[in-house]
């Protein structure tokens, strides 16, 4: 009876164990793609709420100083790039400075309904920590509405 015990007790443990390493594993980053820069963040897809594979897109900016504009790009997992296109900071589509391009990852991929459509891709808003937001050009408009909307709902 003692051995069933323990038996038991050892199985529940080694359960809780593999629970909890695929809930940290669904939940970790995938390894950063080569061509994805240390300023790229992951944006996750859809949190199923269970261990689940990992699956999401990187997404990196920068200023053109040759274009005096801002840039971002898209990256699959696998490294294959889905997007890449200006973008213009909010109302006032002003440059804004490499300095400054810190993206806001968990809030730029939860704000799902903030994406656009741009040549036939889906492309976020990208919210960076200084507040202001990046917009793509090809879609300006809507996303500029979307956001409005959205700090109108906030009360901003």
């Amino acid at each position: 009876m003692k051995k069933a015990i323990v038996l038991f007790l050892a199985s529940i443990g080694v359960l809780f164990l593999l629970i909890k390493g695929a809930y940290w594993w669904s939940n970790t980053p995938p390894g950063r793609p080569p061509d994805v820069s240390a300023n790229g963040v992951f944006l996750w897809a859809g949190h199923l709420g269970l261990p689940a594979p990992r699956h999401g897109t990187w997404i990196e900016c920068w200023t053109d100083s040759k274009a005096g504009a801002n840039k971002c790009r898209l990256t699959e997992m696998d490294g294959t790039r889905s997007f890449e296109g200006t973008f213009l900071a909010g109302t006032s589509r002003a440059v804004v400075p490499q300095s400054e391009l810190e993206i806001l990852g968990e809030q730029t991929s939860q704000s799902v309904d903030l994406w656009v459509r741009v040549n036939g891709e889906t492309v976020p808003l990208v919210f960076l920590r200084n507040g202001k937001v990046l917009i793509p050009s090809g879609a300006y408009e809507e996303g500029s509405a979307k956001l409005q909307h959205l700090r109108q709902i906030q009360g901003r």
